[in-house]
């Protein structure tokens, strides 16, 4: 989801700059890279931000100005951790920015909200999951990736609303379209992030940072 640049003042996109350049200094030295140093997973790296560019340049309007898309920040979470994830989806969100000619204004806020959020949602419904649930593929797929998906739109939805009404009062946003929209989105990002990783973790688990067959898997008597 993105904000219009014309209700963006030039305080707060400074303030959001200095955010996202904290946020992704500490995300680039916490993030694994000599995992990238292997071929194969550099390679899925690489196809992973071309991917979710292209999933985040796929947008539609709702209302009189929000621009909403699915985002991918449950399947880059699970995928690479999420350091690595907010690294991922904001090299994506910028491709996007240059690709579409959206204003550059708009690119923190965005990665703040579409990435940052969800990412944190993900992995707080992962360290749940893990703390509180069995140890079960099922679990993995349709709570942290199903479920875990489904939460981030939401998320992601709402902190975008919250921010408009925080920093634009009466603004036209998107109205009684939101809601239903948020439901229907958190349905498909949901539904996107179960079955890419279910696929991953059956066929390719290598490339899934966050799912051990130890964990998973082991036969329990």
């Amino acid at each position: 989801m993105s904000i219009p640049a014309e209700l963006l003042s030039r305080g707060f996109v400074w303030f959001t700059v200095a955010a996202l350049a904290l946020l992704l200094t500490f995300a680039a030295w916490r993030s694994p890279w000599r995992r990238l140093a292997d071929n194969e997973q550099s390679h899925v790296w690489l196809g992973a931000i071309i991917a979710l560019a292209l999933l985040w340049s796929i947008a539609g309007g709702v209302g009189a100005s929000v621009r909403i898309h699915l985002l991918g920040a449950t399947i880059a979470t699970l995928m690479f951790g999420p350091a690595l994830a907010l690294v991922t989806l904001a090299l994506a969100g910028a491709a996007v920015t240059a690709a579409t000619g959206v204003p550059w204004a708009t690119y923190p806020a965005h990665v703040l909200l579409s990435a940052g959020v969800p990412i944190a949602i993900t992995w707080a419904t992962l360290r749940f999951a893990e703390a509180k649930l069995p140890p079960n593929y099922f679990i993995y797929v349709f709570v942290v990736a199903f479920l875990g998906g489904a939460l981030a739109m939401a998320a992601a939805g709402v902190a975008n609303a919250a921010l408009v009404a925080l920093i634009a009062p009466g603004t036209a946003y998107a109205g009684d379209d939101l809601l239903p929209m948020l439901v229907m989105l958190g349905f498909g990002e949901g539904t996107i992030s179960g079955m890419l990783l279910s696929l991953m973790v059956v066929y390719r688990p290598t490339w899934v940072a966050t799912f051990s067959d130890a964990r998973y898997l082991a036969r329990r008597d």
